[in-house]
This record gives structure tokens, sequence and C-alpha cells, in this order.
């Protein structure tokens, strides 16, 4: 009986000795987390907030020089490229070069934009593997994608690695119509100039737009068979006054890069030009409406839908976005139509034509701003719970 009774006491004890750690740990998480949660609220509330962006499409490029006016960015190990830049409330720190892979990359990041190519099969799966890699990030906090997406809007494998889908990003920006932009999940991001191709970052205070320029209308790129480029070059040859007014320079290959002196005659070409024909491609969107914008010559444009997935059920598409944002454009739809156009540059004045350049390159200019505003406050809004400004 004695025995007994002291096994019970050994019970009783045990027991209570088992629900006082209960207790206590349950106060410590209850601190800790109630610690974690005025953190957050400070840090939200007084900033600054680091964002790391990791750059492994050209698009990265265009977003740190062009939208955000970084600085250029230096050499940081090997081949790896690194800048800073603070804007407001955020500190951005900016990565980019062949160098920077998953192994390579800062394993202490809280709040990054990561910047991929979705263009092709084989770039989608290097994509794959940096978001596979996200879970190895421990300290990751918030998550966004700028993607370079397909030209026919094909971004659905994307779809998995939301966090709401039980992945880790919490929204993208993607370029071209794409259906899955909502406000809240996709965003769309504009497909900007081809600064992998070595253009530049246009400084308006160097251009004279108030000269005469030399050409009416100009196109410079790969013509190929069956396409709207092949009609155009063909329709120009065919008419003597389209020859003479239009500076027409096609080639049968596409390629990769420019030379330098292939760069200068673009360049020259857009300057010397008041029209800049943009004929379809496998998309309505093209590097071209930028680039002739920025050195102030009006971009013609196809308003059609390319084949593919891209949002048609919109009136404003294709070119939503530059039509929301008023691009200032000339649209057709057909290249029969061009001596249409062409006809009416000539009722055009002197100074008609030198305020339309002028709009065009202001346009541009408070067209990468507002996207910049777009950007920092989705940015600020989303991961840090700050107002827009």
């Amino acid at each position: 009986m004695r025995a007994l009774c002291t096994c019970r006491r050994l019970v009783i004890v045990l027991s209570a000795l088992y629900l006082l750690c209960i207790v206590i740990a349950t106060q410590k998480l209850y601190r800790l987390s109630n610690s974690n949660n005025i953190v957050a609220h400070v840090s939200r509330r007084n900033g600054p907030f680091l964002v790391e962006i990791w750059s492994k499409a050209s698009i990265g490029d265009y977003l740190w020089g062009h939208i955000l006016n970084g600085p250029s960015p230096t050499p940081n190990g090997p081949l790896m490229n690194s800048a800073q830049l603070t804007y407001k409330d955020i500190n951005f720190s900016f990565k980019s070069g062949p160098g920077l892979v998953p192994a390579s990359a800062p394993k202490n990041v809280t709040h990054l934009v990561i910047i991929l190519n979705g263009r092709s099969e084989d770039k989608i799966e290097q994509a794959r593997v940096w978001l596979d890699s996200m879970p190895a990030y421990e300290d990751l906090r918030t998550l966004a994608v700028i993607l370079l997406g397909d030209e026919k809007c094909n971004n659905e494998w994307i779809l998995p690695y939301l966090k709401k889908n039980g992945g880790s990003i919490d929204f993208v920006f993607v370029t071209y119509d794409s259906p899955l932009v909502d406000g809240e999940s996709f965003y769309q991001w504009p497909l900007g100039v081809s600064v992998y191709r070595g253009f530049p970052n246009i400084n308006p205070a160097s251009l004279d737009l108030t000269y005469p320029r030399e050409f009416t209308c100009n196109f410079l790129g790969t013509v190929y068979a069956n396409s709207s480029r092949e009609r155009l070059s063909k329709i120009i040859n065919s008419s003597s006054r389209l020859q003479k007014e239009c500076f027409m320079s096609g080639r049968d290959k596409w390629q990769p890069l420019e030379s330098e002196q292939s760069r200068q005659l673009y360049l020259d070409t857009l300057l010397q030009s008041d029209l800049t024909l943009s004929p379809v491609g496998f998309n309505t969107e093209c590097y071209r409406i930028y680039e002739a914008l920025s050195l102030g010559s009006i971009p013609v444009v196809e308003d059609i839908m390319t084949p593919g997935g891209c949002d048609a059920s919109s009136a404003a598409s294709p070119l939503r976005l530059l039509k929301k944002m008023n691009a200032p454009m000339l649209y057709l739809k057909d290249w029969s139509q061009l001596e249409e156009v062409l006809e009416s540059e000539t009722l055009l004045s002197k100074e008609e034509k030198i305020n339309r350049r002028k709009g065009a390159v202001r346009w541009y200019e408070e067209f990468k701003h507002s996207i910049k505003k777009i950007f920092v406050n989705v940015l600020r809004e989303r991961w840090f719970d700050m107002r827009a400004d």
C-alpha cells in the first residue's frame, strides 16, 4: 500500500512539473511572438527597407538603369556586378551577371525581387531552378518576380509558384497583354528598350529635336518570310514615293547582338525619321516602339492581335498598357494604309512636327517615371504596409 501511495505522489509531481513546463513554454512563445509583431510594426513604420533585386534577364537592366535610374553596376565577385540605390524609404541592392546563381546568392535576403526570363522552354527551366531554390532562403519573407514573358502569353507554368498556391511568390510583373494580369497576383510590365542589344538610356537634354529630319519614315530589322515585315517591304518597294521617303534596311536572318556600326545606324535613322514603322512579330509589342519614342520618332503600329494566348477580350488590346497611358502612336490595320499616313504627314507644319517630337520624348520620360512609381508603390503597399505616395 505504501509503495502504491508513493507511486501516486510521484505521478502527481511529474504531472505538475509537465503542466508547469507547458505554461512556461507558452509564455515564452507568446512573448517572442508579441516581440516579433512589435518589431515588424516598427519596421513598417520607420524604414528604411532593404530590397534585393537579382537580375537574370535583360529587362532587369532596363528596370535598374532606365526605370529606377540606378548607377552603373560594378564588379562584385567572380562574374557578378552590383549597385546600390535609395529611393524614398527603400534601399535597393541590385545584383546581376552570370556568376549570380542560387549557390552564390546571399542566403540572408528578406525582401527579394528576382527578374527571370520565361521566353522559351530552356529559359523557363533556368527560371524554375531559381524558384525551386527559394525554400532554402530561410530569412526570405517576401518575393516578387519580374517576368520576361512568353510572346504568346503562355505563362501558366509560374502559377504553382505563387504563395496562394503553396509557393513563394507574392506577385508577378509580366510583359505583354497576359490574361493573368489581375492587379493582385499579376501586374503588367513594359517590354522597354533592347538593353541587351546596347540601346542607351537617352538623355532628352542631349537631343536636338528642331532640325528637319531626312526621312518621313523608317524600318530596320529582320524580314521574315510570310510575315508582316515581308508585306511591308513589298509595299515600300512597289512605290517610288515610299522608297524615296522611307529608309528601309532589312536582313534575312535575326542577329542577337548589334555591331557598333549597325547600332549607330539604327540610332541615327530613328533620329532622322519622323515616323518609325513597327510591323508585328510574334507579338504586337516590341522594343522598337519604346526606342522610337525615346528619340522623338512616332511609332506606326499595326493595331492587330497576334496569334496565341494573349488577352483579346480587352477592348484596349493589343498594347493595352501603352494605350492606357496614351502613348503618342499612329495605328493602322494594314500596311496598305501607309500611303495615306504619309499623305497626312505633308499637312503638318515644321512647328507641328517639332512639337510632336518633343511631346513623344516628354511622354516617354513621364512613362518611365510612372512605371517607377507603380513598381515602388506596389512594394510599399504589399510588403511594408505603407500607403502609396
